[in-house]
């Protein structure tokens, strides 16, 4: 009876645990979303990727979640946010700033544990022909600052998570920098 009353008590605990965010959702998929015949993204999982100096991130990306977790907090006065972060790395990047460190590069998988509120990656805004400065050799129809002042300008909506600037490049456009946010929905 003892051994009946216990296994009745931990199968009504475990089930009251809250299972991550599925990644698909649709016909034939399993309650982890991640094997499905026909299915489409849930966009309640975002994996999200920042890469900064350590100054900015922290030695092993601990600023990286802080400032996120941060202004999730800042965001659930206004509206219902239950976030789970699951599958995080951090690795170091092959770009050496000025004191001769290199940037960390830091992943995490943000999951969000409410059905309503979907998490997306958007592009906030997108320059072409960037410079460090004006004074530097060919086109520059931008300046990093304007790159990093757009990030800030991004931050101020109450919805977005979290901003990064994205780095690229072409002939037809030169150098490029993307903003882009991890945004409720």
């Amino acid at each position: 009876m003892k051994k009946f009353v216990a296994a009745l008590i931990s199968v009504v605990a475990f089930s009251q645990v809250v299972t991550a965010a599925p990644y698909y959702t649709g016909i034939g998929c399993n309650a982890e979303g991640t094997k499905c015949t026909f299915g489409k993204p849930s966009k309640r999982v975002l994996n999200w990727t920042k890469q900064g100096s350590v100054s900015e991130l922290g030695n092993k990306c601990e600023k990286f979640l802080a400032n996120i977790e941060g202004r999730k907090n800042i965001i659930a006065q206004n509206r219902p946010v239950v976030l789970d972060y699951r599958n995080f790395t951090y690795m170091w990047s092959k770009k050496i700033d000025q004191n001769g460190q290199a940037e960390i590069i830091c992943q995490v998988e943000i999951h969000s544990e409410l059905e309503n509120v979907k998490i997306v990656s958007e592009t906030y805004k997108k320059l072409n022909w960037v410079c460090d400065t004006k004074d530097q050799p060919g086109i520059c129809a931008h300046l990093k600052s304007e790159c990093e002042a757009l990030r800030d300008q991004a931050l101020q909506d109450s919805t977005v998570l979290d901003a990064t600037i994205y780095k690229g490049g072409s002939l037809a456009q030169g150098e490029i920098c993307y903003v882009a946010t991890a945004k409720f929905k």
